[in-house]
């Protein structure tokens, strides 16, 4: 098992990332309304662990291996939700105007697969990278004494 994984934060932002995924499900399944559901949010979970990882993790190594440990939670939930969506014809938040941009339920899913794999983790390593480097520049210039 890597390090990365075995550290308790990282599992504790994995865990997160599934529980309110399931929350969301679970709610958007029981009928809450998505004005309500989408306050639910993976995507604030993986911000905050983003953040973090960012700023704890040593290489630039170690900050892409963090995006895909981030990343795959909210993928399985996605595609999980999206297949339930696709099989019973139940509408979900999961596949609703605002988050599909007018695709199908498969292209949607697919799109989810691909996504996560690919630019969705790359575009979080960005994010990381950058929050990093301002942090790495601003402990440089206030460690001056």
């Amino acid at each position: 098992m890597s390090p990365l994984l075995q550290r308790p934060s990282m599992r504790g932002f994995i865990a997160a990332i599934f529980g309110v995924g399931v929350l969301r499900f679970i709610l958007t399944v029981a009928g809450f309304p998505n004005s309500t559901v989408k306050y639910v949010s993976m995507s604030a979970v993986i911000a905050a662990g983003a953040v973090y990882f960012a700023i704890t993790t040593k290489t630039h190594k170690e900050r892409l291996y963090a995006t895909y440990l981030l990343i795959l939670p909210y993928m399985i939930i996605e595609v999980l939700a999206l297949g339930y969506t696709w099989l019973t014809g139940q509408q979900t938040i999961f596949h609703a105007a605002e988050y599909s941009m007018g695709f199908s339920i498969m292209w949607h899913t697919v799109g989810h697969l691909v996504g996560g794999l690919t630019w969705e983790p790359l575009m979080l390593f960005v994010l990381m990278e950058v929050i990093w480097a301002v942090y790495a520049v601003g402990a440089h210039l206030f460690s001056r004494g």
